[in-house]
């Protein structure tokens, strides 16, 4: 049984990020919320609800390897971070070519998961600090990277499966206007593997935790002060 808790586990993760959302049926069930009538604020309130508690199960199911990770991390934070930050790099700098050059295709426009987060921002700006900064990163991470390399053994299989699944979902959750949608693929893509590579390389989940809280913050500070900076 010890051996199937890892394939459990990657089963639980998948059906809490994307049947997770039905969380927030609780509070409106408890408070008697008629959705119809609620304002976005509370909208967005009940969305962080169901993401603080997806966040709360996952780091539950892997307390374990967060706090060895977090052990290691601060035993050995220099060399893991300057390998997560050299990752992230490489593919930031993608991420932003990539954008620029769809934005001109786009007639300066962006992706709809960068729009849907701009608004999300405005109407909301500290849930949506606490979600996009904090909790979206954590959750992610032990999806897509920790229950992804505990199932898929194989190097190029859990790199690419990670990665690639990552990025597609941030551009198909978001409505598909035309065939230009379809190629922010290849920034979220590129950041996605980016974050299982630092995370297969230091064997350690704190470190793509780390890092993608700091890719994360700092896109909410540019979007907050600058009105964005291709990194999303």
């Amino acid at each position: 049984m010890k051996k199937y808790i890892k394939y459990i586990k990657f089963a639980i993760a998948l059906l809490l990020f994307f049947f997770g959302s039905y969380l927030r049926y609780i509070p409106i069930f408890l408070l008697k919320i008629d959705v119809n009538k609620a304002s976005v604020i509370t909208l967005n309130y009940l969305s962080i609800f169901s993401n603080a508690l997806i966040f709360i199960i996952l780091v539950l199911m892997y307390i374990k390897d967060i706090i060895s990770g977090i052990k290691s991390l601060i035993h050995d934070r220099f060399k893991q971070l300057d390998k997560g930050f050299n990752y992230w790099f490489i593919g930031v700098v993608i991420m932003i070519i990539s954008n620029m050059i769809i934005s001109y295709f786009n007639n300066g426009g962006t992706s709809n998961n960068e729009e849907s987060i701009r608004i999300f921002l405005e109407k909301s700006p500290v849930v949506a600090v606490i979600g996009i900064a904090i909790l979206g990163p954590v959750i992610e991470e032990l999806v897509f990277r920790k229950s992804f390399k505990d199932v898929f053994k194989n190097k190029w299989v859990y790199l690419f499966s990670s990665g690639i699944i990552f990025g597609a979902l941030h551009v198909i959750m978001s409505p598909i206007n035309s065939f230009v949608d379809y190629l922010y693929l290849i920034p979220y893509c590129s950041m996605g593997i980016a974050f299982a590579y630092m995370y297969y390389d230091t064997d350690n989940i704190m470190t793509s935790i780390t890092m993608h809280i700091f890719h994360n913050s700092l896109n909410v500070i540019s979007t907050l002060l600058l009105g964005g900076f291709l990194l999303w």
